[in-house]
């Protein structure tokens, strides 16, 4: 069975309160004694095994004497604080783990990503997530096709996202290949009319003002990250962790130690420095969807 991966508030929320504890001193076993609880839900709490309720939250934070300051931070990390989003609303399509991507990315100022087979989904025209869908072994029913189809153009929404927090800001830097792989398998019709569709809608994202976009040409070389696509998000919330995330065809995996966000982030300044500038860039998409 997959287990989806708590939220970055709730495993930040999760190691503030383990070091809360660790700093007075007390054992978990104490705490779970002083609470009436037992030590495996103090454990389970600690590293975000399960959420945590606003009146236990309410119980450590006056147990621990946390300032009034620090515990409505704290309270503000915790799932309870968590305002509900349009992307409730599928809750029967969305998997857990796909639902907390994108609140992620609804609550994030700045998104980092590389693609190295496909543009990222906020850059994918509808038709070109359509046969995204499609190339799978286990084709979905065209009722659920439709719904993804609306989740991901839903999803892009944060990059038109108005006042107070103003959108997303996205810089994308996509591999070469990218841009000549046909979305439609071979044998199959219309290939081209959806490539060049997709790389019209990426000539339209890129004159996005919140919006830059790279392409690593071939004759870059090798690039420094062999492991495929990454993304990293640089959260709102004041003194919220960057996040790095792996999507694959089954879960998403979450990374934000600060030593893999770091070597992350490093590799994307790297891609950006091996790629094209944002013009030429634009230049090569254009030409490239003139010549199919």
């Amino acid at each position: 069975m997959v287990v989806e991966s708590p939220s970055a508030r709730e495993r930040r929320l999760a190691r503030e309160l383990r070091g809360l504890r660790a700093s007075i001193p007390l054992h978990g076993k104490d705490v779970a004694e002083r609470l009436g609880w037992s030590p495996s839900k103090v454990s389970r709490i600690e590293t975000a095994r399960i959420g945590i309720s606003s009146d236990d939250l309410d119980r450590l934070l006056a147990l621990y004497a946390v300032p009034d300051a620090h515990a409505t931070f704290l309270r503000r990390l915790a799932p309870s604080a968590r305002h509900k989003g349009w992307w409730d609303a599928y809750a029967d399509t969305l998997s857990a783990g796909y639902a907390n991507l994108i609140r992620l990315e609804a609550g994030s100022r700045a998104l980092r990503c590389y693609g190295a087979l496909v543009p990222h989904a906020l850059l994918q025209s509808p038709d070109f997530v359509r046969q995204v869908i499609l190339s799978t072994w286990e084709t979905p029913s065209p009722v659920e096709v439709d719904r993804r189809v609306q989740v991901c153009r839903r999803r892009q929404d944060v990059l038109d996202a108005g006042e107070p927090d103003g959108p997303l800001q996205l810089h994308a830097v996509l591999d070469e290949s990218v841009l000549r792989r046909t979305a439609v398998a071979p044998g199959r019709d219309g290939g081209a009319a959806i490539m060049r569709g997709q790389l019209e809608w990426l000539a339209d994202a890129a004159g996005r003002p919140n919006v830059t976009f790279q392409v690593l040409p071939f004759a870059a070389g090798l690039p420094p990250v062999t492991a495929g696509s990454f993304s990293v998000l640089e959260s709102r919330a004041t003194g919220a962790p960057d996040v790095v995330y792996l999507e694959n065809k089954t879960r998403v995996f979450y990374l934000d130690s600060e030593a893999e966000v770091h070597r992350y982030g490093r590799a994307f300044e790297l891609l950006s420095s091996m790629a094209l500038d944002p013009e030429q860039s634009l230049d090569l998409v254009r030409r490239t969807g003139a010549a199919l």
